[in-house]
């Protein structure tokens, strides 16, 4: 049985970062993270395709009924393609210990069409991703002229291939590197993946192009619960 989470985090501690990430661009319900390791995810997320919403412990999965057992998901992901993906947050080392209590979670969500996943810091803060995400983001309030944005958008749509370096796209567009970060950050442009910003590849808009599961499990090098990378194609 799955029912509506109740529970409220946002509750101080000296030995935990709590805090919540308000981004109206994209949605309108703030999103909590109760560690730093939280946090990073939920920053990856805000830069990823495909995204469509994040929910922090949006529900509550009973397990055992008579030993009133229940699990509460970290994070629920919703992607453009329709998928519902529970993501997990641990340290490597816990997702290890809890292997017994996921694989019990990852057959009642599945009964339910729910996908189940876990990421760990390995992945979080592999090649410092959650360190340049955060340098992409501070631009989030940094102001863009509506005819910068145009053009911005206009020479995107011109390039050959399916990439351009941020650095090419702004001699192009004319514009400033502050304002392309901007647009990066509030999720009007797109990123190949997160990198340095000397390094950022932009990518090319293409329409009828779905970012669903798979395209997120490579972005955070994540599989499916039992599953092995990379997941595969939907057919």
């Amino acid at each position: 049985m799955i029912v509506n989470s109740t529970r409220q985090v946002i509750t101080r501690s000296p030995h935990r970062s709590v805090g919540i990430i308000n981004s109206p661009y994209f949605q309108s319900q703030p999103i909590v993270y109760e560690s730093q390791l939280e946090r990073a995810f939920v920053q990856l997320c805000l830069l990823c395709p495909g995204v469509e919403r994040i929910v922090a412990q949006p529900f509550r999965v009973n397990l055992d009924e008579i030993k009133k057992r229940h699990y509460t998901p970290d994070y629920l992901v919703e992607l453009e393609d329709g998928s519902f993906l529970v993501v997990e947050v641990k340290i490597l080392e816990r997702i290890g210990k809890l292997e017994k209590r996921f694989n019990q979670i990852n057959e009642r969500l599945s009964s339910r069409n729910f996908l189940f996943m876990t990421a760990d810091e390995t992945q979080l803060y592999c090649a410092d991703k959650e360190k340049h995400a955060k340098e992409i983001l501070r631009y989030v309030n940094w102001q863009v002229a509506l005819q910068v944005q145009q053009m911005i958008l206009s020479e995107l749509g011109k390039i050959e291939g399916h990439f351009i370096s941020l650095s090419d796209l702004q001699a192009r567009a004319q514009c400033s590197s502050e304002d392309l970060l901007h647009l990066i950050a509030t999720r009007q442009i797109f990123i190949a993946a997160v990198s340095p910003i000397s390094e950022i590849l932009i990518t090319k808009p293409i329409q009828g192009v779905t970012h669903g599961i798979h395209f997120f499990s490579r972005w955070f090098n994540a599989a499916l619960w039992g599953s092995d990378l990379p997941v595969p194609q939907a057919t």
